[in-house]
């Protein structure tokens, strides 16, 4: 299994990020952004060649992205409903995401095969993923679905300082639950 690092984004990915191995070489480059209906990321290798995109298909509650290769659509995720433990499928790959968004830990399965795995870690001082990939042939799917799990984690993430609360005690009392679950 190779293991890539991703760094971590904050609350939206947008720019370039380069992937990298447990060596620290560049194997990797991500781009694009997360918002909008139709807003693509698109992973290419270092050479400039690309590789495979995500594209967002729909927005809201439940939204949905197209994984594409060689300009090809081969698969689709969707969002599901799932706080503690969520189980996702890939329609098109036949793969299956079990996890907790909540830890973002995850392992992506192929019948009973495991695909790749992902979770959070600390390296060289940095919050970054890493990403556990069983067969080369598999990380730039497995990169850009890693990608997809991270922005869904952070947009259940909000912030309570620009939340309006009118009962303190309620907004002292979210926040002190909030702090303890971190």
């Amino acid at each position: 299994m190779r293991q890539l690092y991703i760094r971590d984004h904050g609350s939206s990915l947008g720019g370039t990020t380069v992937i990298r191995d447990e060596q620290g070489r560049s194997c990797y480059l991500l781009a694009g952004k997360w918002g909008m209906h139709h807003d693509v990321l698109s992973l290419y290798a270092m050479n400039g060649n690309l590789l495979a995109e995500v594209k967002q298909l729909s927005l809201g509650l439940l939204p949905k992205f197209g994984l594409y290769q060689n300009h090809q659509r081969v698969g689709v995720v969707g969002k599901s409903f799932g706080f503690v433990r969520q189980v996702v499928y890939i329609r098109g790959l036949n793969w299956i995401i079990v996890g907790s968004p909540l830890g973002s830990r995850y392992k992506v399965f192929a019948a009973n095969k495991l695909v790749f795995d992902l979770r959070p870690v600390e390296k060289s001082g940095t919050y970054c993923h890493e990403l556990r990939v069983s067969q080369q042939s598999d990380e730039p799917l497995a990169i850009l679905i890693a990608s997809v799990l991270d922005h869904w984690a952070r947009t259940g993430q909000f912030d309570l300082n620009k939340i309006k609360f009118k009962n303190r005690t309620l907004a002292n009392n979210w926040g002190m639950e909030m702090r303890l679950k971190r």
